[in-house]
């Protein structure tokens, strides 16, 4: 069946790697960015701003095509490489193209976004790994008091004392598991469709 066999794919696999990576990556573009440019534009009076920024903006286009790579590798992508800083001749055409260039602030608003939804997306596969895990340990330790009984928050509540409320558990446990993959490639795929959107060639390249 379609709905069980999604854990077997290789896609599914690479999905949720892209999505694990996406947390430490997007917690350091973040700050790159953050502490780059607000370097740059508190030491703008200074003139040292302006390199800083230039820096940073080079960065982050280069940034950005590292993340192509990435979602290119690991979601299925097809966005196509840019060359757009590298037609325009001479440094200061080059700086002008990196400054104006939609690409580079499309770059820049990938980056950033990266950081929630590298949250949404750590939370999820670890959310599903847990009620995977939950419905195998079930049935094992369902009779050891440490694991079900003695937890203030179960007084009063329903207690899973016997082999058949376990399997009844582990058994939903299984199925959310199972939902919650297909969920997670579902954000993958339009993650990947807003990757090839924000990090692909504008329609002037």
């Amino acid at each position: 069946m379609y709905f069980f066999s999604v854990i077997a794919k290789g896609q599914t696999w690479r999905n949720i790697a892209y999505l694990l990576l996406a947390f430490p990556l997007g917690i350091f573009y973040f700050t790159f960015l953050v502490t780059g440019l607000s370097l740059g534009l508190g030491l703008l009076i200074t003139l040292l701003g302006i390199p800083i920024l230039l820096l940073v903006l080079t960065a982050a286009y280069g940034l950005g095509a590292f993340e192509r790579s990435l979602t290119n590798a690991l979601l299925g992508l097809d966005t196509p490489p840019s060359h757009r800083l590298a037609t325009p001749e001479g440094l200061w055409g080059r700086i002008k193209a990196l400054v104006t260039s939609s690409e580079t602030w499309k770059r820049i608003g990938y980056l950033f976004a990266e950081f929630p939804l590298g949250i949404i997306g750590f939370s999820l596969v670890v959310t599903t790994a847990a009620v995977f895990a939950a419905a195998v340990v079930t049935p094992l330790f369902y009779e050891q008091s440490w694991w079900f009984t003695t937890e203030p928050w179960l007084v009063d509540r329903w207690a899973i004392d016997t082999i058949w409320e376990a399997l009844i558990v582990a058994i939903i446990g299984v199925l959310v598991g199972f939902g919650l993959t297909h969920v997670i490639n579902g954000v993958a795929k339009l993650w990947g469709l807003f990757a090839h959107a924000m990090l692909g060639p504008s329609s002037r390249t």
